[in-house]
């Protein structure tokens, strides 16, 4: 039975370099240097290519990075001065900022309602810290332990949202529905919702500060059978694939409550660098 050889181009390369090597191999001193030169820069140069294809990746990841952290502070500032440009009086200067925190574990049940971040109470959060990414809003922290917290995201079952109509001004409260939506308690009959209307957060309740995104109206109806109208929401930010997040951090932050267990969920060694000290 006859073996059909097959020749690929990573074949003929090995070839070539095999009795590249041997020309060189037997050649007299002079012309041996003369020729392995460039010999050299060419078998050299897919990795110099990869060199600097790595360093472009690196660049791009710290860009990417800076970017995020930079759109989650204006999407924060943004919602301040909307507040302010509607004539509300000027919140107290209580230094806010933002610790970048990636996410290290969830729930396994939705991958959506818990989320564990690398980040605890000496990095500045507390429990009731509100935690956003660039697009929105994500939840909030419900428990805090020395270097890693407990995230409940918004569409947890027992998370409520006050929330506004950035167009009408009418506010609702709004808390998980089917699949990954929302959905709004006590918006009356005849309430002005329409399909397309961007929800923010109302600043109610000493949580979300006002003006935050949460999400936009993608159904909204009044149903004889029901009390209020029935208002359906897509959130900005899809929980399931988020590897970041940010929480917003205060100058004060409660000590003597931590919750040790948080430290044992996720390992400690794949937390970025610590954030400066608070303000």
């Amino acid at each position: 039975m006859q073996h059909k050889t097959i020749r690929t181009w990573q074949d003929w390369l090995a070839w070539v370099l095999v009795a590249a090597g041997l020309v060189l191999l037997f050649l007299p001193p002079q012309p041996k240097r003369a020729a392995a030169v460039p010999l050299q820069t060419v078998l050299l140069a897919p990795m110099r290519v990869v060199r600097a294809l790595r360093a472009d990746v690196r660049w791009l990841d710290e860009e990417n990075r800076r970017l995020s952290a930079l759109a989650a502070e204006l999407a924060v500032d943004n919602a301040r001065l909307r507040t302010l440009a509607r004539g509300a009086a000027e919140p107290p200067d209580v230094g806010v900022d933002l610790v970048r925190a990636p996410v290290i574990a969830r729930d396994l049940a939705t991958l959506e309602r818990h989320l564990v971040i690398s980040r605890g109470t000496r990095h500045g959060l507390a429990a009731g810290s509100p935690v956003v990414a660039p697009e929105g809003v994500v939840g909030k922290v419900v428990q805090a332990g020395a270097h890693q917290s407990l995230v409940q995201t918004i569409l947890d079952p027992d998370s409520r949202v006050a929330v506004l109509n950035r167009r009408s001004r009418v506010p609702a409260l709004a808390r998980p529905g089917t699949r990954h939506y929302l959905e709004l308690q006590f918006a009356p009959k005849g309430s002005d919702f329409r399909t397309g209307d961007t929800l923010v957060t109302a600043g109610l309740g000493g949580v979300f500060p006002h003006g935050l995104l949460v999400g936009i109206v993608v159904a909204a109806a009044d149903r004889t059978a029901e009390m209020f109208k029935s208002v359906r929401v897509r959130p900005f930010v899809t929980i399931s694939t988020l590897e970041q997040v940010f929480a917003l951090r205060f100058p004060q932050t409660r000590t003597g409550d931590e919750d040790d267990w948080l430290d044992n969920i996720g390992p400690a060694g794949i937390e970025i660098p610590d954030e400066p000290p608070p303000r």
